[in-house]
């Protein structure tokens, strides 16, 4: 599971993204498949 947390100044409000990912001897296949919004992102 690969896991990003966005604080705005002062840590009052954030948001915890998250992905889950197998990793094999071929690469990397992402397992969930459900859209990021942009503006939770930038």
């Amino acid at each position: 599971m690969i896991t990003q947390y966005f604080f705005a100044e002062g840590g009052l409000v954030g948001v915890k993204l998250e992905q889950m990912v197998l990793v094999t001897e071929r690469g990397i296949e992402v397992l969930s498949h459900y859209p990021f919004e942009d503006n939770l992102i930038q």
